[in-house]
């Protein structure tokens, strides 16, 4: 009997290595493969494009999903869907100070929209060019992409369609770290009342060779502001560093705030600077670094 038991239980394990060699669920696809717009399940993505006078490349990610790559190419035709920005405008945006808008059309051009990705790739990227020169800092522009067909596979049910921010931005924009001291000046110019501050500034680009920052410990706009406060506060309280034709700088109001006797330098992702402004009829100074 216990001779019987041991033929059996060698009997099963023969029968579970006979098994194995015969089929690794590993070399077989797991999964239902599917084609995707990378990004596209957040729906709204921002991309960095730089500032410039001369059209900018960028791209979009077209990928395949599932356990392992693809056997044979795919194309892939992709579609605008602009009504998708309005969608997203009217659920997500209603109270928000800016909303999305559709670039232009004669601001980006696309040599194709259609793209292949190959035997044994991942993905593929469609790209084309965005004319950044003119655009506002201050506006949400964005292209949206939906896949239209592919020649192999499925397009997945959902991350098919997306909404592509344009993050603009330059060599000197970013999070930097402000450490500074404000004064209080007297009639005659003397720092009086030193404060010390250190906090996070992001450096906004406005175009190629100008970044904006919020003055001193004023709190950067937030998007729960209203449209009118969300500007106003924008206007009346930030500070502009332009970069000249012989690569210096200069510090100005971006619209409201009164700044005077400005002087900013830059070197090694640094800004070092001094101005003067005017706040509730009295004068401070602002001696900082930026640093990134």
């Amino acid at each position: 009997m216990k001779l019987n038991k041991i033929v059996y239980l060698l009997g099963v394990t023969a029968m579970l290595l006979t098994s194995c060699e015969q089929e690794n669920p590993l070399e077989s696809e797991q999964y239902i493969k599917q084609v995707y717009i990378v990004g596209a399940y957040d729906i709204v993505q921002k991309f960095d494009v730089p500032y410039g006078e001369e059209p900018q490349n960028t791209y979009i990610a077209i990928a395949t999903g599932g356990s392992l790559t693809i056997d044979k190419s795919v194309d892939v035709t992709l579609t605008h869907n602009d009504a998708t920005i309005d969608w997203y405008n009217n659920k997500y945006m209603i109270d928000a100070p800016v909303e999305y808008r559709k670039l232009e059309s004669e601001y980006c051009d696309f040599p194709s929209m259609t793209t292949t990705i190959k035997t044994g790739q991942v993905y593929s990227r469609l790209p084309f060019s965005i004319k950044s020169f003119g655009l506002h800092c201050d506006s949400l522009y964005a292209l949206t992409f939906k896949i239209e067909s592919v020649s192999n596979y499925i397009k997945h049910p959902k991350d098919t369609v997306l909404i592509m921010n344009l993050n603009f931005v330059n060599e000197f924009s970013g999070s930097y770290q402000l450490t500074a001291t404000k004064y209080t000046l007297d009639n005659a110019g003397n720092e009086l009342m030193p404060t010390s501050m250190n906090l996070t500034r992001t450096l906004k680009a406005v175009d190629k060779d100008r970044v904006r920052f919020f003055n001193e410990a004023t709190v950067e706009a937030v998007t729960t502001l209203t449209r009118g406060n969300y500007f106003k506060s924008i206007e009346d309280n930030c500070v502009m560093f332009s970069r000249q034709a012989d690569g210096s700088f200069t510090v100005s109001s971006w619209k409201n705030l009164p700044v005077s006797n400005g002087a900013v330098t830059y070197s090694d992702n640094e800004f070092k600077f001094s101005y003067d402004y005017t706040s509730g009829g009295k004068n401070y100074r602002i001696k900082g670094i930026l640093t990134r």
